[in-house]
């Protein structure tokens, strides 16, 4: 059975570093956006000012988040293995019988 608690924790914690992930970018253009010319971009600049806080943060945030949603949906791939190997030990009975 899927622990669903724990699954959706997971899930918080993935959309979190989307979150972050998708502030870092807008943040470097609204800070750009009124210096950037057709010459020249500064976006780059901009993405590289914002500093590996929010970076930090949205690679916990990710981390966790696979943690939490692999430890919960694990139940289900063990249960698909034993009923697997149910069926194949069920299906060597019957064909040695």
């Amino acid at each position: 059975m899927v622990k669903k608690e724990i699954t959706a924790i997971g899930c918080f914690f993935i959309s979190i570093a989307a979150f972050l992930y998708a502030v870092k970018h807008i943040t470097a253009a609204i800070m750009t956006s009124s210096i950037n010319s057709p010459d020249v971009n500064y976006y780059g600049g901009g993405y590289q000012s914002i500093g590996g806080g929010i970076t930090f943060w949205m690679v916990v945030s990710l981390i966790v988040g696979i943690v939490f949603f692999v430890t919960g949906i694990i139940p289900v791939f063990r249960k698909m293995a034993a009923s697997k190997q149910r069926l194949s030990s069920n299906h060597e009975k019957t064909v040695n019988n």
